[in-house]
């Protein structure tokens, strides 16, 4: 009897495993793609007295020329391998999607430090904290995106596990 129950709950369960990275995927294309992609063109080098100062992710450049183009392709990339990783069920495409939110994490994090230790009356601008908020976004949703394929993975071995043999 507890057989016949775990054979019907195997296609709801690979539903909502669909559903839940169909939604997951889009949240992180909302909160975490877009906002890496809008923020890399605004404001990173902020003067909030005269403006005089004012750079935005184009023309900052830091550790490249246009440090705002480098997040930028990585936030795209963020985006096409989360949708890539919904049409697929990848595992994979989604460790992509989350292998460049750690990126942008890490260079975000790099550039407000080295504002914030900047001296005169320069700091970070609106662009950097939207990055660094759709990053922290994109992390949760390429992460448990990448979860639930892991989740699907465990299945198929259950399902092989379970198999009648052919003795």
């Amino acid at each position: 009897m507890a057989v016949a129950q775990v054979g019907v709950s195997k296609p709801a369960s690979r539903r909502r495993v669909i559903i839940g990275s169909s939604v997951i995927s889009l949240l992180g294309i909302t909160f975490g793609s877009c906002l890496i992609v809008a923020g890399s063109a605004l404001t990173w080098r902020s003067d909030r007295i005269l403006g005089l100062y004012n750079q935005s992710g184009w023309k900052y450049s830091n550790i490249a020329g246009g440090d705002g183009k480098i997040t930028m392709a990585l936030g795209a990339l963020m985006a096409v391998a989360l949708i890539a990783g919904v049409l697929f069920q990848s595992r994979a495409l989604y460790a992509v999607a989350l292998a460049a939110d750690i990126c942008v994490a890490g260079f975000i994090l790099y550039e407000l430090i080295y504002l914030f230790a900047a001296s005169g009356v320069v700091s970070p601008g609106n662009g950097l904290y939207m990055v660094l908020g759709g990053s922290v976004a994109g992390f949760l949703c390429c992460l448990g995106g990448y979860l639930m394929m892991t989740e699907t993975r465990a299945d198929a071995k259950v399902q092989l596990l379970e198999a009648p043999s052919a003795d």
